[in-house]
């Protein structure tokens, strides 16, 4: 076999160059992808912290949880509302990967373009942290106090059409009756919207509790894309010269096999 591809060196040689070729011009052919990675942060980092390399061993485990996150349907559902993509079409285009011993990982898009590709980390991105933050944001209170406040509402409103009648009456017959009247629904008024006034405050310190807790934000947006061109029409490239190899090799013994069999005939007569 060694013997056969020696004597047809330039034969094998013709046929990984041919195919190296090939390979090299696929490789242009082929319309290239870029991606784009933006990067997200768990938590807050403070190096000066006593509890650091602990947080930052916890916050890695974290990361790794969070970066799952990338295929939830509210993350690819607010994908699909700025870009127009289906879910199938972003989850095929996205990825995410932790950053090694790091509190922190990459959300990676690729895209048909630099500038599509940047567009969809970014904007995934944002939509991970809309999710993360309404995911442990919640708090059962929050519902609760706003349903009290939309009661204490109508109450309120309720009061000051008393209110407004019972002026009324009053304005038209100024008695005793009708002063206690307008008192009364003045007091019940005066009431309704201090409760009113309380729940609205108690909703917004429940709500700016809640939002305190992200747990990730943006570390580093996408900026700029990598096209994989160069690296396939390497890869289509080498592909083709080995191909190219094997299949010289492979002619090269079936040539040194036809030629054998061409000699033996000879070889008997002459014998």
């Amino acid at each position: 076999m060694v013997g056969a591809i020696a004597r047809h060196r330039l034969l094998v040689g013709l046929c990984a160059f041919a195919f190296a070729v090939a390979g090299v011009l696929a490789g242009v052919a082929r319309t290239g992808t870029y991606t784009a990675a933006s990067t997200l942060q768990v938590g807050k980092v403070n190096p000066n912290s006593p509890g650091f390399y602990g947080f930052v061993q916890s916050a890695s485990d974290l990361a790794t949880t969070f970066s799952r996150a990338i295929d939830a349907a509210p993350v690819l559902a607010a994908v699909h509302t700025q870009l127009g993509l289906s879910v199938g079409q972003a989850s095929a285009r996205l990825s995410a990967e932790p950053i090694p011993s790091s509190p922190a990982f990459r959300v990676i898009a690729a895209g048909q373009s630099p500038a599509e590709a940047v567009r969809l980390a970014n904007v995934t991105s944002e939509a991970l942290i809309a999710y993360e933050a309404a995911s442990n944001s919640y708090s059962p209170e929050s519902q609760s106090l706003l349903n009290s406040y939309r009661a204490a509402s109508l109450n309120l409103i309720r009061a000051e059409a008393k209110t407004k009648r019972a002026t009324r009456k009053y304005d038209a017959f100024h008695d005793s009756a009708r002063r206690s009247q307008l008192e009364s629904a003045q007091a019940s008024r005066a009431a309704a919207s201090l409760q009113a006034q309380a729940l609205a405050s108690g909703y917004e310190l429940n709500a700016q509790s809640a939002t305190t807790r992200e747990l990730i934000s943006l570390l580093a947006g996408a900026t700029t894309a990598v096209s994989d061109r160069r690296s396939k029409i390497e890869l289509f490239g080498f592909i083709g010269l080995l191909g190219g190899c094997v299949i010289g090799c492979a002619l090269a013994f079936l040539l040194e096999q036809r030629r054998g069999r061409s000699r033996s005939p000879q070889t008997t007569s002459n014998g």
